[in-house]
């Protein structure tokens, strides 16, 4: 029952190893070929220009490096604040949509429910229940709401 599960999960255990190990050796050998060309690129400037002009250039490099990192930077922002938009829409949508909903008390599901409960166990029963109920609704009215006092929500990361 489970022998071909196990030969998918070695398989794909298998396959990552591999990947793993071929992009631990790609990473090695990438990053001793950008030093060697950065040392050529150094002495060539170096030997052509000076020893100024070789620093420039190296800097050069490392400068467009950052440049280049700084590119999924900005663009994760961007899709930071698309998400940011598309929550506040979803929330605003929400409460719309809320709005639209009769309130509990308000449902005759509800309604019904109590009246049975009334009629089940009498108005002397019931009279304990609307207590505590009194009780727990001011509890629960007078707390201070968990979020921020505006009550604006800060998207998640």
């Amino acid at each position: 029952m489970f022998g071909g599960f196990f030969d998918e999960l070695k398989v794909s255990l298998n396959l990552t190893l591999k990947a793993m190990i071929a992009g631990a050796i790609f990473a090695f050998a990438g990053m001793a070929a950008f030093v060697s060309a950065l040392v050529v690129l150094f002495l060539w400037t170096m030997q052509t220009y000076g020893v100024m002009q070789a620093w420039g250039a190296v800097a050069a490099v490392f400068g467009g490096i950052a440049l280049l990192a700084l590119i999924p930077l900005v663009a994760s922002s961007r899709k930071r604040q698309a998400l940011q938009a598309a929550a506040e829409a979803r929330l605003a949508k929400a409460q719309a949509e809320r709005s639209k909903e009769p309130e509990w008390w308000q449902n005759p599901a509800t309604l019904l429910t109590g009246l049975q409960v009334v009629r089940t166990l009498g108005l002397r029963g019931t009279l304990p229940l609307l207590a505590i109920a009194a009780v727990a609704g001011g509890y629960f009215l007078s707390r201070q709401p968990s979020g921020d006092a505006d009550g604006t929500m800060e998207p998640a990361e």
